[in-house]
């Protein structure tokens, strides 16, 4: 399984990485928006968690330049600070955007969301 996290947060693109390297998942991440969308263009991952909240170049930023460029499928996990609903995302659906985690993301809400959303599950993960 392989991971991508773009989020311009030290401590959770760190969280994550911790949480990728302690259950073998193979794990990238960007702290740049504009680089995120390069990435999420020239590889696939399984799973993507997308910070909304990245300056400059911010996630919304990110769905819609995917979306005008007909991308579609991703397993995109949108993930915030914001009080969002999945409403606010029903334009991305077909992009990729599968739901929301609201930071700070506990080790058991991650485990649930890496499991729904993964197309190969090799093996369960453990907290």
């Amino acid at each position: 399984m392989n991971l991508l996290t773009i989020d311009d947060n030290i401590d959770t693109t760190e969280a994550l990485t911790d949480y990728c390297n302690m259950h073998g998942i193979d794990s990238k991440v960007v702290n740049e928006g504009q680089k995120g969308l390069f990435e999420i263009q020239k590889r696939e991952y399984d799973v993507i968690f997308l910070d909304i909240a990245i300056p400059e170049y911010t996630g919304f930023d990110i769905l819609r330049q995917l979306k005008k460029q007909n991308v579609r499928h991703k397993s995109i996990v949108i993930i915030t600070a914001l009080n969002l609903k999945m409403e606010d995302f029903s334009d991305y659906v077909d992009v990729g955007v599968k739901e929301i985690l609201k930071k700070p993301i506990g080790l058991d809400c991650l485990d649930e969301v890496l499991q729904r959303n993964m197309k190969n599950v090799r093996q369960p993960f453990l907290s």
